[in-house]
């Protein structure tokens, strides 16, 4: 099954690390997908059935484990929105991109879509793209015309977005009443 695991960045690993971080955690014999590097957290996207052994695996290789997420149950949540803000404020920009995807396919709201390309563009940044994440985030301003959408404040966001541009730094969205 598909796990999405989430550890402490306990050796305090950088997205420059990545590359060298999957490989390791591969030749300890895990089935890894993707590795994302956060400021507080490693997300490691990997294939596996037993969670035992993936779980002390990557506490000894990383860090403690903080949570896993079954990628291959589909989670929808009450509040996309809330959850996005949510994910996103956690620098799980992965997740959070996913969990707006089903809300943008039903509305085609080109809105939302900007806010999972800002989400996607911060899951480059920590894969170590940042050519990527330039990119995604240029064009996710771009494409978020609207000061709300939702709970999400957008100006607040694509502030802080832009601000991100040049620190490469990722900020907190945040829902407004």
């Amino acid at each position: 099954m598909r796990i999405l695991i989430h550890a402490r960045n306990s050796r305090l690993y950088e997205p420059k690390d990545r590359v060298r971080l999957m490989n390791l955690l591969r030749n300890l014999g895990l089935g890894i997908i993707n590795v994302r590097v956060a400021s507080s957290h490693v997300e490691i996207d990997v294939n596996s059935d037993d969670l035992d052994k993936l779980a002390l695996i990557v506490s000894e290789a990383v860090g403690p484990v903080l949570s896993i997420v079954n990628l291959s149950n589909e989670n929808k949540p009450n509040d996309p929105f809330r959850a996005f803000v949510f994910l996103f404020n956690e620098e799980r920009f992965w997740e959070a991109h996913e969990v707006l995807e089903p809300t943008w396919r039903v509305s085609r709201d080109v809105n939302v879509q900007g806010l999972i390309v800002a989400a996607a563009s911060f899951v480059k940044i920590q894969e170590n793209y940042v050519e990527s994440f330039l990119k995604l985030a240029k064009r996710a301003l771009g494409m978020i015309t609207v000061n709300r959408i939702d709970c999400i404040d957008t100006l607040k966001f694509k502030e802080e977005l832009r601000a991100s541009l040049s620190t490469l730094k990722p900020f907190k969205a945040r829902c407004i009443a």
